[in-house]
């Protein structure tokens, strides 16, 4: 099903969206000069020659305690299994949830480095890009297998990966074992969770049958919001991951 269809189906090019730059910059509606407004314009060019785009998901059949006296998700075939009232609300009604994880790879790992130490300006601008890059890879995947389920007629919840909410950021090293990652994306994780290349991401996506009403996720609703630093506003959807058909 997914699996199958969805390697021929994915665009891995990127659109490196100026306007989501800015925001990773923590951009407020200052002024931008010139020199900086050709510099983004120039990181967003090398980021793109510098990426390399690479996804692998797999779909895993939801298991839950019988007698739900616990908010345990156990994934089916799998020692998989996530601690978490916010995901499990999440895939509440979700008979299935796909596994994602996506990379852009190390060389732009090397370019925002690189420049850290010339020219830092420049590193953070680069890596705003490549910050900028993931989500929207990990957007066009959604899109796409979106689009997919819609004709079986199933939907997608919105996505959520370890380290949100109440979901521990270490279920990450237990995704990246038995996906067995290293080998699949050449991904891996140190000792301080932090995943290697670092423009990565892993993220759990439901599926269900039911209709999902594809409201923005108000900022306000996430438990990140008093200490997130890109929110947009309390009526504004800061985050992506919300699927529209």
């Amino acid at each position: 099903m997914v699996n199958k269809s969805i390697n021929s189906c994915i665009d891995s090019s990127i659109d490196i969206s100026k306007e989501e730059v800015l925001r990773y910059l923590e951009y407020k509606g200052q002024h931008i000069d010139n020199n900086l407004n050709d510099l983004i314009d120039d990181c967003i060019k090398m980021t793109k020659e510098k990426i390399n785009p690479r996804y692998y998901l797999r779909v895993y059949p939801i298991l839950r305690d019988k007698d739900n006296s616990s908010k345990s998700i156990f994934l089916k075939d799998s020692s998989l299994k996530f601690e978490s009232n916010d995901l499990y609300k999440l895939l509440y009604k979700c008979d299935e949830c796909i596994i994602l994880a996506t990379t852009l790879g190390i060389n732009i790992e090397k370019e925002i480095r690189k420049y850290s130490y010339t020219d830092l300006t420049k590193s953070i601008v680069l890596d705003a890009c490549a910050t900028t890059s993931i989500e929207e890879l990990c957007d066009s995947i959604g899109r796409t297998l979106s689009k997919e389920l819609n004709k079986e007629g199933k939907y997608l919840t919105m996505r959520y990966s370890p380290g949100y909410g109440d979901l521990s950021i270490e279920s990450n090293r237990d995704i990246i074992d038995t996906l067995n990652l290293n080998k699949n994306l050449g991904l891996t994780i140190t000792s301080n969770s932090i995943m290697i290349p670092r423009k990565s991401v892993i993220a759990i996506i439901g599926i269900t049958s039911e209709k999902i009403k594809n409201e923005n996720k108000k900022c306000t609703m996430c438990s990140n919001y008093t200490n997130c630093r890109y929110r947009k506003g309390d009526e504004d959807n800061g985050c992506k991951g919300i699927y529209k058909e």
